[in-house]
């Protein structure tokens, strides 16, 4: 699988690994390409451009700990045997919302 590329307000992604009920994880791996900074804008806040992944996978086949060992040697897998519903990834995109409003209204 190809990764996406996406820009975000956070410079410091590397993986987030989010454990669901149900036995399996969502994870996002993010690779690092280049900070973005509008010329245009006085002051304004850089954003940063990341290729990314995201995928869910059983907790007891591929645990957190061994993402955080080397997040990048999953930045192009692909969970082939099993397929995350429609249902399924919008709530991980709500989540993933909702932690990033936490970050970044910790700030």
């Amino acid at each position: 699988m190809q990764p996406k590329r996406e820009v975000f307000n956070e410079r410091d992604l590397t993986y987030r690994y989010m454990p669901r009920d149900n036995g399996t994880a969502d994870v996002f791996i993010y690779k690092f390409i280049e900070e973005i900074h509008n010329e245009a804008e006085e002051g304004c806040t850089p954003s940063f451009l990341y290729e990314f992944n995201e995928f869910n996978v059983n907790m007891d086949e591929i645990t957190e700990e061994m993402i955080a060992e080397n997040p990048l040697d999953y930045l192009d897998y692909s969970a082939e045997t099993e397929s995350i519903t429609l249902e399924e990834r919008v709530s991980a995109m709500e989540e993933a919302i909702v932690d990033l409003v936490g970050v970044i209204m910790s700030d």
